[in-house]
């Protein structure tokens, strides 16, 4: 993370995973709250830049959306570097998405770094009655493979917050720089609200 300018943080972030899987549709999703009906196949990578606000900082989110067709696939990696956050995504009405999760992870952490924050995310949830890859079956992936795991619904939104909030938090909490400087600017609000009680009485 470009944390040395703490006044103008960045985070860079990275969405993987197969062709189909919804990841420009959950990025549409946490960026607009909606998904276009006419959405189309990445090309290549596509970018989002989003501001994250947290105890009084604002974090600029530089999203990248990698393309998962094969053509493109060789592609990806040059978008891993210097990632912070990774999110790998699969469907889970179709398990060969779910198979190739172990090969995105392993070449995400060869690129961007073995201290990359990884979160495994079963999408498509609004599918239920499709589903053809078990909870169980991902959460233990995720801990064998030592990563976060969330679970969204890019159509109708939910989790997908969730799945931003619990990647920061855990960037947040491996950075001591960062966590110190959140810290110290809560207290600050904190003590500032007080005062402003304070006045009123």
């Amino acid at each position: 993370m470009n944390i040395d300018d703490l006044a103008n943080p960045s985070v860079k972030i990275v969405f993987i995973g197969d062709s189909g899987v919804g990841k420009s549709s959950i990025i549409c999703q946490y960026d607009k709250g909606e998904v276009p009906k006419d959405i189309l196949p990445t090309i290549g990578a596509a970018y989002l830049s989003k501001i994250y606000s947290k105890n009084d900082i604002e974090i600029e989110l530089r999203m990248w959306d990698t393309a998962g067709q094969e053509t493109y696939q060789s592609l990806a990696p040059i978008y891993f570097l210097h990632s912070k956050i990774g999110f790998v995504v699969f469907d889970i009405t179709q398990r060969s998405t779910f198979e190739n999760i172990t090969k995105w992870v392993s070449q995400l952490r060869e690129f961007a770094g073995s201290d990359v924050i990884i979160v495994i995310v079963a999408n498509k949830l609004d599918l239920e009655e499709k589903r053809q890859v078990k909870k169980e079956e991902y959460t233990k992936l995720a801990s064998d493979l030592n990563t976060l795991v969330a679970e969204t619904s890019a159509v109708n939104g939910d989790g997908v917050t969730n799945m931003v909030n619990q990647a920061m938090d855990a960037l947040i909490s491996s950075n001591n720089d960062m966590k110190y400087e959140l810290s110290l600017r809560k207290k600050k609000n904190e003590q500032r609200g007080l005062g402003d009680r304070q006045m009123c009485c």
